[in-house]
């Protein structure tokens, strides 16, 4: 008996640092976007959108044609010109 319960417990610390193993191996989430008052956004397709106007929850402010449109920071990355959209000019005036 006793042989039997020093084994399930020698089993049992193996599994553990497996199991620790396996949550290392998960990708790292995404970096999230920061976005400012006054910085330049540009479209997928190389057009300027804008600058933000104002920050909102999780979306950034731009005005287009006099109108205000909220682009959500999911869709925006960066790059050396400023914010970039993963949406083209046309989809990001019908948000």
């Amino acid at each position: 008996m006793k042989i039997s319960s020093a084994f399930v417990i020698a089993l049992s610390l193996c599994a553990v640092p497996a199991a620790v193993h396996a949550q290392d191996a998960a990708p790292a989430p995404a970096a999230a976007v920061v976005a400012k008052v006054g910085d330049l956004v540009w479209s997928v397709d190389g057009r300027r959108v804008g600058r933000v106007e104002r920050i909102r929850g999780t979306s950034a402010a731009v005005i287009i044609d006099m109108k205000m449109i909220y682009i959500p920071f999911e869709k925006l990355g960066t790059s050396e010109r400023g914010l970039v959209s993963t949406l083209t000019l046309k989809e990001i005036k019908h948000l």
